[in-house]
């Protein structure tokens, strides 16, 4: 039994020559597997056949494709990707090169085929009487809108129809005008419909123009051009924009945009400001028109003893100025689909405080006079709307702030009087509204020559405390008790200088 379990086990013990097998050579190429990441191997891995054979290393990060290894990866998508987009680039500039064109062919037909018509010998016998020395009503600027596109507008196009940053150009470069003559020529379209009502459009001077130009379309059509053309713009740069192909290019067709639906911004605006009636002032004198709105308004006043009258809000088209606010009724005339606004109230940008917040309503905030003597709670529909307006009033009252210190600095250099230092904007908060939130602030100016005459100074010429709201307009202590509950948030005022 012994010796039969030595001989299994030398047997076992004894090792056993293989045949070597033949290897079919293969490429060098390491497989990728995707399952495994660089982050989780970092190091490079090193196998060691034995000290005769060198070492084999084997980049565990080369399994990752660099960028410029994917876009040589797939060539053909990325050329076709571009040459679409270059083409598609294409058609939108020659769209917007081609109807700039008939655009500029349009106004020239209208001022041949009717203005000028007005002048010639042979027609003054159709011409009604109401229209004679009217030119200048019925069409507005449309001249100077011919000039500038055929003269101005249209050779930038052409010049640089390859280039789409160079169109962009063209755009930002031109914004200003763009507005001035936009605007002009929208604020007049309601005395050019008046005038034509009162003529009539199938008046026999109308008709015999229309048909000597081979028109479809009766004249108010063809006065529509200058706002279908104005709001064409943005549309095509959309398109522009959507088909760019570099982030540089995209940057530039982008502020083309904004330019233009600033553009369109302002001269909507300004078709609500011809419809304010019964101002007693001269609007333009009121600076440039920044934003138009309509919200609900309780309105507080010191002075108004009917107090259970302000628990209801009245409904009221804002018009915000550069100077000044003005607070209007809208109203719809019977048999007209357009709106007037009544004017109401106003009041100077100069003398405004502003709390950005209202307690109870995201959609709520402020504008007061000095002490809180008038208090204007004004609702948003949105609070992006309220946001807005309020980013906006800020902007205002800042700038004016700027000048006004500017203005002192100025006037002390030519009279050779000493100069104040005037400090920056500070922060400052009663110790009250600290208790109630010490996130709210109030931006006040620290320059004394911009202080109420009633504004406390210490006898050594010192100013009051900062955590007091006893600097700049802020609030007496019996106003605290009254207003406390509504400044509760950032507030900001501009005193006017006297």
């Amino acid at each position: 039994m012994s010796d039969k379990r030595v001989d299994s086990l030398k047997r076992i013990s004894a090792k056993t020559l293989r045949p070597v097998q033949t290897v079919t050579p293969e490429p060098a190429v390491p497989i990728l597997q995707p399952q495994l990441s660089s982050h989780n191997i970092k190091s490079t891995k090193v196998f060691q056949k034995s000290k005769t054979l060198s070492k084999i290393e084997v980049p565990t990060e080369s399994w990752q494709l660099m960028p410029s290894q994917e876009v040589q990866s797939f060539p053909d998508v990325d050329n076709q990707d571009l040459e679409v987009l270059k083409t598609k680039r294409g058609h939108v500039l020659s769209e917007l090169v081609d109807t700039e064109r008939v655009y500029v062919a349009e106004l020239g037909s209208i001022l041949k085929g009717y203005k000028d018509e007005m002048d010639l010998p042979s027609m003054q016998s159709l011409v009604p009487a109401s229209l004679s020395g009217k030119a200048d009503v019925l069409f507005g600027n449309l001249e100077e809108l011919l000039v500038f596109h055929g003269e101005v507008f249209l050779k930038d196009l052409e010049n640089c129809i390859s280039n789409s940053e160079l169109v962009a150009l063209c755009f930002t470069q031109r914004r200003e005008t763009f507005h001035r003559l936009y605007s002009y020529y929208c604020q007049n379209i309601p005395n050019s419909e008046r005038l034509r009502e009162i003529i009539g459009e199938k008046n026999i001077f109308f008709q015999t123009c229309q048909l000597n130009l081979g028109h479809k379309l009766p004249l108010a059509a063809y006065l529509l051009k200058p706002v279908q053309r104005i709001t064409k713009y943005q549309l095509l740069l959309k398109d522009l924009l959507h088909n760019s192909e570099n982030q540089k290019c995209s940057k530039e067709i982008q502020e083309a945009l904004d330019c233009m639906l600033i553009v369109l911004k302002c001269v909507n605006d300004s078709m609500h400001q011809i419809a304010i009636t019964g101002f007693w002032g001269d609007l333009n004198e009121q600076g440039e028109l920044l934003m138009q709105g309509s919200f609900s308004v309780w309105t507080d006043s010191k002075k108004d003893r009917l107090r259970e009258l302000r628990l209801k809000p009245m409904q009221r088209h804002i018009f915000l100025y550069q100077k000044a606010i003005l607070f209007c009724k809208k109203a719809s005339k019977e048999g007209h689909n357009k709106a007037t606004y009544h004017f109401k109230s106003y009041l100077k940008m100069s003398q405004i405080g502003l709390t950005e917040s209202v307690k109870g309503d995201m959609r709520k905030f402020e504008i007061w006079l000095q002490g809180r003597q008038e208090v204007h709670i004004i609702q948003a529909i949105t609070v992006d709307q309220k946001s807005a307006w309020v980013r906006e009033i800020k902007r205002v009252l800042l700038n004016q702030l700027a000048e006004l210190k500017g203005a002192k600095i100025r006037q002390y250099s030519l009279s050779g009087a000493p100069r104040r230092i005037h400090r920056p904007l500070r922060q400052t908060s009663s110790w009250d509204s600290q208790k109630r939130n010490p996130n709210n602030f109030s931006l006040m100016s620290e320059d004394l020559n911009l202080r109420n005459p009633q504004q406390t100074v210490s006898e050594n010429g010192e100013e009051d405390e900062p955590g007091a709201w006893s600097s700049d307009y802020s609030n007496s202590e019996d106003e605290d008790t009254e207003s406390g509950s509504r400044c509760n948030s950032e507030e900001f005022e501009l005193a006017e200088v006297k």
